[in-house]
């Protein structure tokens, strides 16, 4: 149903004396920090894209004299499937309300659906890290992206959570960088990826800045250094992630395999519906986020 005059009578049939603004149940559509963080690509012309991995050769041994070279094959890896989702929302008010609207109400409208997609972008890549402990759907090796056993495609396991999931501190935040700086491919050799980014809830957002930035230990009166500041971790934030204990280092988005795919990005269209003179506003946009490989990130659900 179109919206009438009807609908909102203030503005129209019963003007308030004296308005002086209208406000709208939105919050400002704001840049998305997962576009910063996560690897962003193209989806181009596509109805979905694929992505593999293949194992690394082994470390390289010492050939004696006149002995015949050792010969490795390459092995394949784990496969991942992105096929765009579609995000539609639209309203529509009648042509009457649109020619006696005084507050530029309808194109008010336009931008809260803008806010509304950008919640919506949010909440959905947010969802790889609320979801990342607990959710296998899209999981190319099978298990959960933050996980103590990823299965490794030469044998063995991998980790890129804490083996004893804890709250930031101190004490948690160097055995994850230990942990971090022993992974392996899956060959079995060291890859040394190095966070630069540590991404937490709003509630953690001060303890993380303290740990990280300030010049000596937070956790200690005994003027010792903080080495963290040294690694040049940058703390990022967003209301989006739901547990207020979770908390996650990534590398670069260059660096880790943890995407977003965009189909089509966020556009508005217009129409009029000719029987009922009308006109109707939608925002549409088509997108996938999921992984492909889970190292160049890490992350504990806290305590």
């Amino acid at each position: 149903m179109p919206t009438l005059r009807t609908t909102l009578p203030d503005l129209y049939l019963a003007r308030l004396a004296f308005l002086e603004d209208v406000l709208f149940d939105a919050m400002p559509i704001e840049s998305s920090p997962f576009q910063r963080i996560l690897k962003v690509r193209d989806m181009g012309n596509k109805p979905f894209v694929r992505t593999t991995t293949v194992a690394s050769f082994g470390s390289v041994p010492i050939k004696a004299e006149g002995a015949a070279v050792e010969y490795e094959d390459m092995a394949a890896g784990y496969d991942a499937t992105f096929q765009a989702d579609t995000y539609e929302l639209a309203f529509r008010v009648s042509k009457e309300a649109l020619d006696d609207e005084q507050e530029e109400v309808v194109s008010d409208a336009a931008r809260a659906l803008g806010s509304s997609m950008s919640y919506s972008f949010n909440v959905d890549c947010a969802n790889l890290f609320n979801d990342g402990f607990t959710s296998t759907t899209g999981a190319p090796d099978g298990v959960v992206l933050f996980s103590t056993a990823h299965p490794l495609i030469g044998g063995g396991t991998e980790q890129n959570a804490l083996t004893t999931a804890a709250d930031l501190s101190t004490a948690s935040l160097r055995t994850a960088l230990n942990d971090v700086a022993d992974t392996v491919n899956d060959s079995g050799l060291l890859i040394h990826w190095r966070p630069k980014i540590l991404l937490v809830p709003v509630e953690l957002k001060w303890l993380a800045m303290e740990m990280v930035g300030s010049t000596l230990r937070s956790d200690t009166a005994d003027n010792a250094i903080n080495a963290f500041k040294e690694d040049g971790l940058t703390i990022v934030s967003s209301p989006y992630l739901t547990d207020p204990d979770a908390w996650f280092l990534l590398d670069e988005p260059s660096n880790h395999n943890v995407r977003i795919y965009w189909r089509e990005k966020p556009n508005v269209l217009h129409d009029w519906d000719f029987e009922t003179s009308s006109m109707k506003e939608k925002i549409r946009a088509r997108w996938k986020r999921g992984w492909s490989e889970f190292r160049g990130v890490y992350g504990t659900p806290g305590a």
